[in-house]
């Protein structure tokens, strides 16, 4: 295993440095200004008219439903971005948490269960990254393909630009396609990156967890200790003062990162529920079969964005519960009126699990992607209902 815990994430800081969010071991003189120019071009300037277009959009539901997916989703985005450019000092000082001694194991058991939950993040954040870069060739490099070979009519790949007249597209289609293309694929590499970096802080504090739960079930004499009682309370006393010391590590973990993610949290979730809805309804306008497999794929990236973390959060929250119980197999009965006393603070303290929220308004677990789901639905009932009343009122 790595020595530093925190090298999980360098894939994670090598894309933002890439794409004008993170210094890294650059002159930071020289990458401002690049990260400047680049953030104005292709997030300022892009958003400004991905919304101008959806401004100029005309007004039916069928046109719609496509800008509004790609105008929440970018909301979505910017939360994240501003979450690296303007927290990154805390982002540092949680890489140097991951790597201190206490969140690397004791034993040889220990270890793996760190080495275990690291590799688990890696699997992951492979596999997002591979089908993310899957999904944007679908997007972008097979229709120009089937524009080259079979002459396909080819669309621009985000959105129509209502606001520019036919005649404009046509003269600067080339110019429009790239620019949006390659903004396209720096804001799916920032989704990718930042949601996967969001999701790694939580399998290592589930990892950081059974760590606990493993040191706390071994707190016992071993057969070998030799010496006098006092001897083996000193070194139960050790022992424990090692654990209480990395619990308290691992709180602070949790609070940092809390600190970091909540508001882009609440964003995500918040948004998330939108496209949903907005998705379900989308789905059941008449569309081509191209579109139909964008909805669906849109529809179940959006479900992972907001299921993983609710997942991971509902594990935090049981696993850390769970060191009450751990504590309790220790070697605790024939251990001091002093160690006792400290023991049961600890219980006491862990009898409270750790909670991850957005903006402290909901906790991120599987009861709030349930309600948020039959939320979505409500919505998208309702919309339904109107538009049949439309039709019918139509007819």
């Amino acid at each position: 295993m790595s020595s530093k815990q925190s090298d999980s994430f360098n894939q994670n800081r090598l894309v933002w440095t890439i794409f004008g969010l993170w210094p890294g071991k650059m002159p930071y003189k020289y990458y401002k200004y690049f990260s400047y120019s680049y953030l104005i071009i292709t997030l300022l300037a892009y958003n400004t008219l991905l919304n101008l277009n959806l401004y100029y959009t005309p007004r039916k539901i069928d046109l719609l439903v496509k800008e509004i997916i790609f105008s929440f989703t970018e909301i979505a985005v910017m939360s994240k971005v501003f979450m690296v450019v303007f927290k990154r000092k805390k982002l540092v000082a949680i890489f140097d948490l991951l790597d201190c001694e206490e969140f690397k194991g004791t034993d040889d058991a220990g270890r793996e269960i760190v080495e275990r939950h690291n590799k688990y993040y890696k699997m992951y954040l492979l596999s997002n990254t591979t089908l993310s870069n899957f999904t944007y060739l679908s997007q972008v490099l097979f229709p120009v393909i089937g524009f080259l070979i079979f002459n396909n009519d080819l669309d621009l790949p985000i959105c129509k630009y209502y606001f520019l007249s036919d005649e404009t597209k046509n003269y600067y289609f080339a110019w429009i396609f790239v620019y949006q293309s390659f903004g396209m694929y720096g804001h799916m590499m920032y989704n990718v990156n930042i949601d996967t970096l969001i999701a790694g802080f939580m399998i290592l504090a589930v990892g950081q967890v059974r760590l606990l739960h493993h040191e706390l079930e071994n707190l016992k004499t071993e057969k070998s200790d030799t010496g006098s009682e006092e001897t083996l309370e000193y070194r139960q006393r050790h022992k424990f003062r090692k654990i209480v010391n990395h619990y308290a590590l691992f709180l602070q973990y949790c609070k940092d990162f809390q600190e970091i993610i909540s508001g882009t949290m609440f964003v995500q979730y918040g948004i998330g529920a939108g496209i949903i809805c907005v998705i379900m309804v989308g789905l059941l306008l008449p569309s081509t079969v191209e579109t139909f497999m964008f909805m669906v794929g849109y529809f179940m990236a959006m479900n992972l964005q907001i299921l993983v973390p609710a997942w991971l959060g509902t594990q935090l929250s049981y696993e850390s519960q769970e060191l009450m119980v751990a504590a309790y197999t220790s070697e605790w009965l024939p251990r001091s009126e002093w160690y006792k006393k400290n023991f049961k603070l600890f219980v006491e303290r862990a009898k409270h699990p750790v909670v991850i929220t957005g903006l402290k308004i909901f906790p991120l677990s599987l009861a709030t992607y349930i309600s948020i789901m039959k939320t979505a639905y409500s919505c998208f009932t309702l919309l339904r209902i109107i538009q049949d009343r439309q039709e019918q009122a139509m007819h």
